[in-house]
């Protein structure tokens, strides 16, 4: 479906209609953040916010008018085929598999449905948003979206973090209001706009990495633009020690690691040695912010404090947990237990664990998670064959983006990262724009 939009939008009869509305929509929901929960909903659980529905209304507009221009260009239709799937749109069709099996076994029940649609009107808004905003094979534009966004998601964290940095009071002061949003207890940590330090801080890591490549390609001539990056980069890194992640500052640190060795064996490897230096440069920066924050020390006091932690305690149990139901059965080990069916079949009061890779495994089995991280890999492997003699810009973005999914996954196997709403809206543009590469033209 993303290449019958993409080959309309090229075409020009889709941009006028949507491009304004769409963006209005996406910029109020990640500004928003989960305070758009606030408002409830009939037919829908607390946790699809009005916004998201506005989305899942606005994608299916999209659609309509997409199929009735598609009427009149049949031609398009013949030039798609099955290898053109893109691996988020697998797993889409992986996970409504999924659903409709379990509904041939259990009743019809709304809520598998419900849950799907956000997921599906969430990944393919966040194409639109990237054809939106004209982000296709535009390195400067790409790096400039992130910024700005980062930037304003920040301040908004820091806003809400000196007015009440306690969520527990937080909580107090909106029940007075009759609105109940159960948010974890979380004392003197950045929570940002969706009220969570580990997600809000997981997301600044995106932010960090690119800004990393953007401060890469600039010219040590060009001073202005240069401490332009270093006040960013800094600013999003001090920003992420504030919200006390642990996870946060593993993928900081992984993805700092795995960003170091892979520009760096291939700089070496092309003798382009200017560039490991400044990537040395910008690895100093971040180490000596980060060393110069007391908050980093906090940090260390949680990592000790694991063992007797509640946090890391339910983490655990929540994995232990996942790991029973998925081993119930050798069948459902194999095929999966159904996406959203977990209330449903066990009575749970929630659709996830807290464990990316164990809700696939659950979701779709063994057999549909390789198949899935197969064709993830392939696409990986066809941008890397397109772009392995383009410039030095997009090579640099691709080893950045290698280096996040990498990290991303090794933090999804204690933490639902991937299923993450606003995760997918703000790190699937990037993923858009890398793998927009793996086609010539």
């Amino acid at each position: 479906m993303q290449r019958l939009t993409k080959e309309l939008w090229q075409e020009s009869k889709i941009k006028r209609v949507f491009s304004a509305a769409g963006i209005i929509l996406y910029v109020f929901y990640i500004l928003t953040g989960n305070f758009s929960r606030i408002i409830k909903l009939p037919f829908f659980p607390r946790s699809i916010s009005l916004v998201e529905v506005s989305i899942l209304g606005f994608v299916g507009i999209f659609f309509i008018y997409g199929l009735t221009l598609l009427r009149e260009e049949k031609k398009l239709l013949k030039k798609v085929s099955l290898n053109d799937f893109v691996p988020v749109e697998v797993l889409l069709s992986l996970m409504l598999l999924s659903i409709l099996v379990n509904y041939m076994i259990y009743k019809f029940n709304i809520l598998p449905l419900l849950y799907y649609l956000r997921f599906f009107s969430l990944v393919y808004f966040t194409f639109l948003i990237y054809l939106f905003f004209n982000l296709q094979k535009n390195v400067s534009k790409i790096e400039l979206f992130y910024a700005r966004i980062g930037l304003l998601l920040c301040l908004i964290g820091w806003v809400i973090y000196f007015i009440q940095p306690d969520t527990e009071k937080l909580n107090k002061f909106f029940e007075q209001e009759g609105i109940y949003l159960n948010l974890d207890p979380h004392k003197f940590r950045l929570i940002g706009n969706i009220f969570d330090p580990n997600f809000f801080g997981n997301i600044l890591v995106t932010f960090i990495s690119i800004t990393m490549i953007s401060f890469l390609r600039q010219s040590l001539q060009d001073k202005k633009s240069l401490i332009q990056r270093v006040i960013l980069l800094i600013f999003f890194n001090v920003t992420l020690l504030k919200t006390m992640s642990r996870s946060s500052i593993l993928g900081l640190f992984l993805v700092v690691v795995f960003n170091t060795a892979l520009i760096g064996i291939w700089s070496f490897a092309r003798k382009k040695t200017e560039i490991f230096k400044k990537l040395i440069l910008v690895d100093s920066i971040l180490l000596f912010t980060t060393f110069l924050d007391r908050d980093f020390y906090k940090i260390f006091e949680r990592i000790k404090n694991i063992p007797i932690d509640n946090s890391a305690q339910a983490r655990v149990q929540s994995w232990i947990n996942a790991k029973h139901y998925i081993g119930m059965s050798p069948i459902k080990l194999l095929i999966g237990d159904g996406y959203g069916f977990l209330n449903i079949k066990y009575g749970l009061q929630f659709i996830g664990f807290d464990s990316s890779f164990l809700n696939l495994i659950l979701y779709c089995g063994l057999l549909g998670t390789v198949f899935f991280l197969l064709w993830l890999c392939r696409e990986i492997y066809r941008v890397y064959q397109n772009i392995k003699n383009e410039e030095l810009d997009i090579r640099l973005h691709f080893a950045n983006f290698c280096s996040l999914l990498l990290t991303y996954f090794i933090i999804s196997w204690f933490n639902n990262l991937l299923f993450y709403q606003f995760w997918l809206v703000l790190f699937l543009p990037y993923y858009y724009f890398i793998t927009d590469y793996r086609r010539k033209g």
